[in-house]
């Protein structure tokens, strides 16, 4: 089947993108190409004949498919195994004859096809992004006022699939977070925000070429400057001058790589680093800086943070200052304490040895998961304590 090209829309000096399979493929790569190339006819052979069983199968492909993007420890990681090089890994996406949707439509299975919702349902996700921001609202206050989950609410609003797709007690939290009971109700509310123009401005923000480009490539540049190597720099350096040229980012916010769907980084690389104070809830904590400093005795990436409340059974009072230590996660070993780092927030758990594998633990609330299941966070190892 020959590749579509990319459908737009033309708004006043906005070019919105109604093809869900451009907006949803990020990190075009040679992960596939390069893995048949070295004798893997698929995932699965890649996976056991490497010993990668702590690899979570369903995220692998995703990187594979252009879904999602990688951490840097998992490109190195993946070009020692292929060995490679981790830059060639990468794509140039930045090349004028790179067609992202011919890509995407070559490397996704066609059972699998990615489409996205349609124009109606582009409409709802920004008039749902419309009303969590008058509420003040994060996606994550979604879960207990609304019972929405976070990822299902940043999915509906950037239409990653047809809204009537979803369960219909899904469909009922989105009815209530409008402040009605049914879809009339949502459609009402589409409807309200278009007349008053503030649809076509949220449109453009979430699904315009110039806010995909900004948002791809400030992940990919996030991603890139992460990677050792002169051809990463040189990478960097390009990706960076384009961006500057065009004036899609900021450079001088990190909130600009939040908005791009990068995670923040949050760890120092100077001996005294900021303290950061901790806001728990369901397990996670929510950092935030304060202008309290701190000297640590190790070199390398690290976080200092207080905890609101006791969350392991091992006697650490919430007064106390912890300090993390970036790790690779072939580093952790039995008995540690590790920090789950996703974006600002963490989750302080204990790590136990479990098979061939960890079990992490949580006391307050009860949790339990696996090394492998948490591979969307980076992880950090408990170095110093300091009492108040």
């Amino acid at each position: 089947m020959a590749p579509v090209a990319a459908k737009f829309v033309e708004q006043p000096q906005v070019q919105i993108v109604d093809s869900g399979i451009v907006r949803s493929t990020v990190f075009p790569n040679k992960l596939r190409d390069l893995r048949r190339k070295a004798g893997y006819e698929t995932l699965v052979d890649f996976i056991h004949e490497t010993g990668l069983e702590e690899v979570n199968y369903i995220r692998l492909a995703k990187i594979e498919r252009g879904q999602i993007f990688p951490r840097p420890d998992e490109v190195v990681a993946l070009a020692k195994l292929l060995n490679v090089e981790p830059m060639s890994l990468f794509i140039d996406t930045v090349e004028k004859d790179f067609d992202r949707e011919s890509w995407a439509r070559d490397h996704t299975e066609a059972s699998l096809t990615y489409r996205g919702g349609t124009r109606e349902d582009m409409k709802i996700g920004a008039a749902l992004r419309i009303r969590r921001r008058e509420l003040g609202l994060s996606t994550t206050d979604l879960k207990k006022k609304f019972g929405m989950p976070a990822a299902t609410a940043s999915r509906i609003e950037n239409a990653e699939r047809p809204f009537h797709r979803w369960p219909d007690k899904i469909r009922k939290s989105a009815a209530k977070l409008m402040g009605g009971t049914s879809m009339r109700d949502i459609a009402r509310s589409v409807t309200a925000y278009e007349q008053e123009g503030r649809l076509d401005a949220m449109m453009a923000e979430l699904f315009s070429q110039r806010s995909l480009d900004q948002r791809h490539n400030a992940s990919l540049l996030f991603l890139v400057k992460k990677i050792p190597g002169k051809k990463a720099e040189n990478f960097a350096a390009k990706l960076e001058n384009m961006m500057a040229e065009k004036g899609l980012v900021d450079w001088s916010s990190k909130l600009s790589l939040v908005a791009a769907g990068a995670q923040p980084d949050i760890f120092c690389e100077d001996r005294t680093m900021s303290v950061l104070e901790g806001k728990t809830h369901e397990g996670w904590t929510m950092l935030s800086e304060t202008k309290k400093t701190f000297t640590r005795n190790f070199d390398g990436p690290g976080i200092a943070f207080k905890l609101d409340k006791p969350v392991l059974g091992i006697g650490i009072p919430s007064s106390a200052l912890l300090v993390f230590e970036l790790i690779d996660r072939s580093e952790v070993e039995g008995e540690m304490v590790l920090a789950l780092i996703d974006g600002s927030r963490v989750r302080v758990v204990s790590a136990r040895p479990a098979g061939r594998g960890f079990k992490l633990a949580q006391v307050n609330p009860d949790w339990q998961s696996t090394l492998s299941k948490e591979s969307d966070v980076r992880v950090a190892k408990l170095s110093q304590i300091e009492m108040a």
